[in-house]
């Protein structure tokens, strides 16, 4: 049985009953991986030659010439860089209200994905 990266939002949502600084970081890291992996894993024919899988992904995307893989390009980019941020950037404090808007922002993502009615 195969694992539906989908299910990585929900765990986002369970840690937004936690507090601290580190459920929020996660709750970025899990939103993120859970649009990343669910668009990766439904992208027809998508090879990366190169050395990171995840602009690879994002530039196959924005590439498109569907107008929502487009979209969902822009906004898994904008999520890819506020991930990196909580992965890598303890310097700067992650703050509560960022995480509701990542898990929003990566269901949009999935829903724009999954919508293939729109084309330039």
């Amino acid at each position: 049985m195969s694992f539906d990266p989908k299910n990585l939002i929900g765990i986002a949502k369970e840690l937004c009953k936690g507090s601290t600084e580190a459920h929020y970081r996660s709750i970025i890291n899990r939103a993120y991986y859970s649009a990343f992996g669910h668009i990766k894993n439904n992208l027809p024919a998508f090879y990366s030659p190169g050395s990171s899988v995840h602009q690879d992904l994002i530039k196959s995307l924005k590439d498109s010439p569907l107008v929502n893989e487009k979209k969902a390009g822009y906004k898994l980019e904008t999520l890819f860089k506020k991930r990196k941020e909580a992965d890598y950037d303890y310097k700067n404090e992650i703050k509560q209200g960022s995480c509701s808007f990542t898990i929003s922002e990566a269901e949009a993502i999935i829903k724009l994905f999954d919508n293939k009615e729109s084309v330039e």
